[in-house]
């Protein structure tokens, strides 16, 4: 299930159609599969994964909202994952635990990904 976007009043007052934007678990590019979505607020998300290329897991992050459908980071309109350094990606994890609209079962997640990171 993908959420829609639509903004009746952007670009010139002109309607828009429906923009589709993909879940974020839905955005398994080739080289990073997503094992698990550990923070999806404010069309930004967070998600645990294995890079392809060398079998290590890691954390990657993206913007689930642009004017195409798409999010941020994309490349030639495909969605794509912002792969994040372990050290870096540590100190962010610790950090979402601290935000208050993080639910039980992301917290819960996230203290498992800061585990095997």
């Amino acid at each position: 299930m993908k959420a829609q976007i639509y903004d009746p009043y952007y670009k010139n007052k002109k309607p828009l159609k429906k923009i589709i934007m993909p879940r974020p678990e839905d955005v398994n590019p080739q080289a990073f599969t997503v094992i698990d979505v550990l923070y999806n607020h404010d069309d930004f998300a967070i998600s645990y994964g294995v890079w392809n290329e060398t079998g290590d897991s890691c954390l990657a992050m993206r913007w689930n909202n642009a004017d195409d459908g798409n999010g941020y980071p994309k490349v030639f309109a495909h969605p794509q994952w912002f792969i994040i350094s372990n050290d870096i990606a540590r100190n962010i994890l610790t950090g979402i635990l601290n935000n208050p609209i993080v639910t039980n079962l992301e917290y819960s997640r996230i203290l498992t990904a800061l585990t095997i990171l």
